[in-house]
């Protein structure tokens, strides 16, 4: 919390240079934590204190940081709320839960915070995930795409790059620049007409983005070893008494003709990508995308 309203005041004016900056884009959209605008940043002055006075001399400025707080959502409309309320899995910075920074990562967002201390002025921080393993407890340092000022946006700039770059216009588009938006992917035959099942204008082709993205990301970090479940975020293998009762319905034919049994998939709101795993060529093979196959507990 600032110490009192001029420094609540210089934090929020810093916050709105970022939202306001061009770099990001025109389709951005603001998630915040519940109660937004009643936060208070130093006593006595919350957020929309600070912006029912926002009067910058440029008025369009104002329309803009207006409309997206007016608009802004939640945490959990942004990312499914079963990827944080799991007990066995944990995003902490610093020590402290940390919600607004695992969504951004979750979402391959931007995260943005006022700069009240030097811990925040970095153009990208760690966060640490943990989950429980059987009977042990691992963590992953997880990084994330941030910033306090509008300056920490010239390290973003690839990021930036792919971000405002159109997506498919539907699955069929998805599906004939496969090559060229996921280079490090391939794709069982029977994936196409699955991919060119979604439409346009629908969560479910936005989810489907996100989950080949990651995978494409983790491909291009993967340096050497075996392949990391843990480097995805929202990915697991199968329950053993799943793969006993369902085995079958995750085995696909591969482009070398031979079948495998694809247990890994990243989870996606309602999508399950599954996918199997070649350390030597350092590539993962799509062998199915579509919705939640059965499991045991079903």
């Amino acid at each position: 919390m600032a110490p009192d309203h001029a420094a609540g005041k210089r934090y929020l004016d810093g916050l709105s240079e970022i939202l306001i900056d061009r770099r990001v884009g025109r389709g951005k959209v603001l998630v915040t934590p519940r109660s937004f605008l009643q936060l208070q940043v130093s006593p006595g002055y919350s957020i929309g204190r600070w912006l029912s006075q926002y009067s910058p001399k440029d008025r369009e400025k104002r329309f803009l940081v207006k409309t997206l707080m007016d608009r802004s959502i939640g945490y959990g409309q942004c990312v499914a709320p079963e990827y944080f309320e799991s007990p066995d899995v944990e995003y902490k910075y610093t020590g402290e839960t940390a919600r607004g920074l695992s969504t951004a990562v979750l979402a391959d967002g931007l995260a943005v915070s006022l700069w009240s201390s030097d811990q925040w002025n970095l153009a990208r921080v760690h966060i640490e995930k943990s989950w429980i393993e059987g009977e042990d407890v691992e963590t992953r340092p997880l990084e994330v795409v941030h910033a306090c000022r509008a300056a920490h946006l010239d390290d973003h700039a690839d990021w930036l790059r792919r971000i405002e770059t159109p997506p498919p216009a539907n699955g069929l588009q998805l599906w004939n620049e496969r090559a060229a938006l996921f280079p490090s992917l391939d794709f069982c035959d029977s994936v196409e007409d699955q991919v060119k099942a979604f439409g346009g204008d629908g969560r479910s082709l936005r989810a489907v983005m996100r989950g080949l993205r990651d995978m494409q990301r983790y491909c291009q970090s993967w340096s050497a070893g075996t392949f990391d479940i843990h480097g995805l975020n929202n990915a697991s293998g199968e329950s053993g008494p799943t793969l006993e009762m369902y085995g079958d319905e995750r085995i696909f034919r591969c482009p070398d003709g031979q079948y495998r049994l694809f247990e890994w998939h990243v989870k996606r709101g309602d999508i399950r990508i599954h996918f199997f795993d070649f350390p030597v060529q350092k590539r993962l093979l799509v062998g199915y995308v579509g919705a939640h196959l059965r499991i045991s507990s079903q």
